[in-house]
């Protein structure tokens, strides 16, 4: 699966109305560009993901990603 733009997957959400939006990974990697810098990358295939984007998060710690 691939890291896709959160429009995408917004429209693949509005698609689905018993899908829901939760946390892929949070905060696990520095946030390096911008989201366009992780889009097409490949993460694991879960079971019942329909989608990931790339969300910058920022804390204490700094920019992180949010996936």
């Amino acid at each position: 699966m691939k890291i896709i733009t959160r429009g995408e997957a917004m429209r693949i959400h509005q698609q689905h109305p018993t899908s829901r939006l939760f946390p892929f990974c949070t905060g696990k990697y520095r946030w390096h560009g911008s989201a366009e810098a992780y889009t097409g990358r490949e993460v694991q295939d879960i079971p019942g993901v329909l989608a990931v984007f790339a969300e910058r998060r920022k804390d204490s710690f700094g920019p992180s990603d949010f996936l």
